[in-house]
């Protein structure tokens, strides 16, 4: 990606790793509002969402020299972001979910909700926790076009546009990434989507 000026991440990069960190400012701007879009359909909260895209750059500065592909910065930066995203769900889940029991228990014994409605909740939880685990097992180029594709609701093309690759290769790992989770979401007894059961 360049900013129309001729300077491309590999650029970018090569002189943020000679120690000028302007250039690594251009990249953090040029990704800033996709990492936080992200970040923000993640935690619903812009407070979140800045402090993890903070923490995305702040990462991505400090191992910048383990980028093995400079041309694919975007991607890899995403992929902090992507896993940062995850760890913070991971413990919003944990103090949600002892928030969650709590209540739950005492409508319960209050008989304020009827015990259909509690499995039916605690029932699409696990489901999504299910379908995230999935996703988080897949490998980051799986991983990757999958969260554009469905999370950020990018466009086949503008998946290619990102990566820097082909449309052709994008819409074959797309259909590779969903036929996994699907094959490993069956496994587990999870019905997989669009399947008649």
């Amino acid at each position: 990606m360049d900013d129309g000026d001729g300077v491309n991440d590999a650029m970018l990069v090569a002189r943020a790793l000679e120690g000028d960190r302007a250039s690594f400012g251009r990249l953090a701007d040029r990704y800033f509002r996709m990492l936080w879009v992200l970040a923000y359909q993640k935690t619903q909260s812009s407070a979140d969402a800045d402090d993890l895209v903070q923490e995305a750059l702040v990462r991505g500065y400090r191992s910048l020299s383990t980028l093995r592909d400079p041309e694919r910065f975007g991607a890899w930066l995403y992929n902090i972001a992507f896993k940062l995203c995850l760890d913070w769900l991971r413990k919003k889940k944990r103090s949600k979910d002892v928030v969650l029991n709590e209540q739950v228990l005492a409508h319960a014994h209050s008989g304020r909700i009827k015990r259909q409605a509690v499995e039916a909740n605690l029932e699409d939880a696990e489901q999504r926790d299910r379908v995230m685990a999935a996703v988080g097992a897949l490998s980051d180029k799986y991983r990757l076009v999958i969260t554009l594709r469905y999370v950020n609701r990018l466009s086949y093309q503008e998946i290619a546009d990102h990566l820097g690759e082909p449309m052709g290769t994008i819409a074959n790992r797309l259909h590779r990434a969903t036929h996994m989770l699907r094959e490993q979401l069956t496994a587990e007894g999870e019905p997989a989507h669009g399947r008649d059961a």
